[in-house]
């Protein structure tokens, strides 16, 4: 049975001749006589009985034609979604997301989306990890992008920078630095320091900055979200080198640039030799269109 069988046996039951089906088909009646001698020798049973050179269904035919129309009606329905699919209509697209770093571009990415797009059916799923867990999830085809840092651990996974943020340094607003205009690594090395935690890139970029062994510092506490650190930062428990997000503004903190400038590059990444669906090839573009916003948006923070 094929479905050229089941569109042929439907214009027959409608008109009852197959003179007038294999017209309306264009076909040759004798095709249209042999589909429907095979369906009968497929499902053992007769489809059809004539009377004066009329078609009738049978009982059996009576089933089919109802069993044909769900069929057919649920291949069209079919193309259907694959076109809206095809054209970037309709799909459903995976974004990880490392700490901070798509806090502002998912929503805003999401909403220029939907903006463009009103009418779309779209899901979003959102994943979080570190960088490496991400980069493990688009080798494994669970993800489709990522916002993230960069790693140099698969030559698979694709990374175009998208935004840099500034390294500063943040204290309690009634702190000894505070009223300084910028800091330099010597005057960090003096104070108790809140940090990231090793499961964090950011703990690495740090330690680069100061120079120094991490574990020779006055930590005073480790932490893999930057909230959390700033909050600890505002109640006195130590200072902290931190990228420069929005959310700092959220906190009674003092926030410091590093007298010799230092950042982080954030990314987008994705497998390379995976053929990403329509919908998830806008998202990478707006991922890095709004990047490119927010890094101007940014830069008037300091």
């Amino acid at each position: 049975m094929n479905l050229n069988q089941l569109r042929y046996f439907l214009v027959l039951a409608e008109v009852g001749s197959y003179s007038e089906a294999a017209f309306q088909l264009d076909i040759a009646q004798s095709t249209l006589s042999q589909a429907m001698i095979k369906l009968e020798q497929e499902f053992n049973t007769l489809l059809f009985y004539s009377e004066k050179r009329i078609s009738y269904l049978t009982g059996a035919g009576e089933v089919l034609r109802s069993e044909a129309q769900k069929i057919l009606a649920d291949v069209a329905e079919s193309k259907e979604k694959m076109a809206q699919y095809l054209n970037g209509n309709l799909g459903c697209v995976t974004i990880g997301v490392s700490g901070s770093f798509g806090v502002t571009i998912v929503p805003r990415v999401i909403n220029l989306y939907k903006k463009y797009h009103p009418k779309n059916q779209l899901t979003v799923r959102l994943v979080q990890g570190n960088t490496e867990q991400l980069v493990e999830r688009l080798s494994n085809h669970e993800i489709d992008l990522g916002i993230c840092s960069y790693s140099r651990r698969n030559e698979f996974v694709e990374f175009s920078a998208i935004k840099r943020e500034p390294y500063v340094v943040i204290t309690p607003t009634n702190h000894a630095l505070a009223t300084q205009t910028s800091v330099a690594v010597t005057d960090i090395l003096k104070y108790p320091m809140v940090t990231f935690s090793t499961r964090s890139g950011a703990y690495y970029d740090v330690a680069n900055i100061l120079n120094v062994d991490m574990e020779q510092l006055a930590i005073a506490m480790q932490v893999d979200d930057p909230a959390m650190m700033a909050a600890l930062v505002a109640s006195g428990v130590g200072i902290a080198v931190v990228p420069r997000i929005y959310l700092l503004d959220h906190f009674d903190v003092k926030i410091l640039p590093l007298a010799e400038s230092r950042h982080r590059d954030v990314y987008c990444a994705w497998l390379k030799y995976q053929m990403l669906s329509p919908v998830a090839k806008e998202f990478r573009s707006l991922i890095q269109q709004s990047g490119r916003t927010f890094q101007n948006e940014e830069a008037k923070l300091l």
